[in-house]
């Protein structure tokens, strides 16, 4: 499928499932709302109580719905797959909600949550059977197929039929080919007119400017989309949009597959979460630190200067867990280096305080990291940071590719057993594992994953 028209569906769907989730808070609070009076239970709480949680769900409902997959395909024989990936995504959404509940300590009617997946389910699960049923009307196929015909040399277009998808090949009413090196540019206007074409795909492999421009120029008189391919198959998925520089449309490559919007939306709750965990966890912050100036002589804090996004600078904050000195007795230990690679890692390091195991035991000594996450500087999920020494010793250049999205307080080296891997390039795998598979329900699934793995202290030393 052409991929804007398929991103631009998408968000419909989203932003209609998202307007479907809020009315289903709302239905839920005033059919809950008529059973307390119909039974003659407790009152509820007024209904502007409940209304910072409208743009709550809202958010949850969808995110939670991608992160099941269950737009990325609209054909008939996945669509019992559709429905139970609501089924889970709503329970996941009550669930979402109890916990954001919880950690604001705000208590509501625990059948007006409950409610809410109920409903949503049901509200979510109409509209999926209404666009199904639309989309599988003849009428509604023949306007979302497009009517492509393939302009480039013969077996570059084959190339590139061979490599689509099934969904994409569904989505295409396939009109032939045209030649523009063997065929002149009128056969080309001919073809527009007597196959009533809307879209051209242009492969430019092998074909020089000339050629290209009078095919462009044609489709620019006609009125008709174009779909303009390159030819560069070497970069690795390779997310391409077009951009204008210097007054000319230009191809701009971004080596990180995650979508803008996403992104924002990540960086978003990284600044709400953030400044709620520490509001939230004041009094155990100021416990901590109090603990650690009465066992330890030096400082409360750690500030050492990290590598962030892109290989920039910062400070990175901790508690202090080792003893005041500890980094001028680091190369004393370096023998003793239990981490394969430029990392230096020892289960049993003497500088660490008695205090200082029970924190990193349960990584709360990385807790004063969340100041971090509020200047932009670190993410929630992400690559945990290296000292600029180490990242110095990077003996692979596909190492620095850890660099490429912002540190993070937790990751999936946090979560798969931590001090039990011992060997850097099986940590960076999983770093460069996150990069490219990242997506928001990946960073929920590691943050949800992070909070056993903290209380617990798996895989701590």
């Amino acid at each position: 499928m052409l991929t804007h028209l398929q991103r631009t569906r998408t968000r419909l769907f989203e932003v209609a499932d998202g307007c479907l989730f809020a009315i289903s808070l709302l239905a839920a609070y005033y059919l809950r709302d008529a059973c307390v009076g119909w039974f003659n239970w407790e009152a509820l709480a007024p209904i502007g109580d409940y209304l910072w949680l409208v743009p709550v769900v809202a958010l949850i409902g969808p995110i939670v719905l991608a992160g099941q997959g269950f737009y990325e395909s609209p054909r008939p024989a996945h669509r019992l797959r559709a429905l139970f990936a609501i089924l889970r995504s709503c329970s996941f959404t009550v669930i979402g909600l109890i916990l954001v509940l919880f950690v604001l300590r705000q208590q509501y009617a625990r059948s007006v949550v409950i409610l809410v997946g109920t409903i949503s389910g049901i509200l979510v699960s109409i509209r999926y059977e209404v666009a199904f049923h639309f989309q599988s009307q003849r009428f509604a196929q023949e306007q979302l197929r497009r009517r492509a015909l393939w302009v480039g040399l013969p077996h570059e277009n084959r190339q590139l039929r061979d490599a689509l998808t099934r969904i994409e090949r569904d989505t295409l009413a396939d009109l032939g080919e045209f030649n523009p090196v063997t065929q002149p540019v009128d056969e080309f206007v001919r073809a527009l007119h007597d196959q009533s074409v809307n879209v051209v795909i242009l492969n430019l492999a092998g074909i020089d400017r000339d050629h290209a421009t009078r095919v462009l120029l044609a489709c620019a008189n006609e009125g008709v989309e174009v779909v303009v391919r390159p030819g560069i198959t070497s970069l690795p998925s390779p997310q391409v949009s077009v951009d204008r520089f210097g007054g000319e449309a230009v191809f701009y490559y971004r080596a990180q597959s995650a979508p803008l919007s996403h992104l924002v939306i990540k960086q978003t709750f990284d600044y709400i979460a953030a400044t709620l965990l520490l509001v939230v966890l004041s009094p155990l912050l100021a416990l901590i630190a109090a603990a650690v100036k009465l066992t330890s002589p030096g400082p409360v804090f750690y500030r050492q200067v990290r590598c962030g996004l892109n290989g920039r600078s910062f400070g990175m904050l901790k508690f202090r867990s080792m003893t005041a000195g500890a980094e001028q007795q680091q190369a004393a230990l370096a023998g003793q280096n239990e981490m394969r690679g430029p990392v230096f890692k020892v289960s049993k390091d003497p500088r660490v305080t008695p205090l200082g195991r029970v924190l990193r035991r349960h990584s709360l000594d990385e807790l004063p990291q969340l100041w971090n996450v509020m200047r932009g500087e670190m993410s929630l999920v992400g690559p945990r940071p290296l000292p600029f020494e180490e990242v110095k010793r990077f003996d692979q250049d596909t190492h620095r590719r850890r660099l490429s999205v912002k540190p993070g307080l937790t990751c999936l080296w946090q979560i798969s057993g931590r001090n039990d891997i011992a060997d850097f390039a099986d940590w960076v795998r999983l770093d460069l594992a996150y990069i490219d598979q990242w997506s928001l329900w990946l960073d929920f699934k590691i943050l949800v994953a992070t909070i056993p793995a903290a209380l617990f202290g798996r895989g701590a030393r």
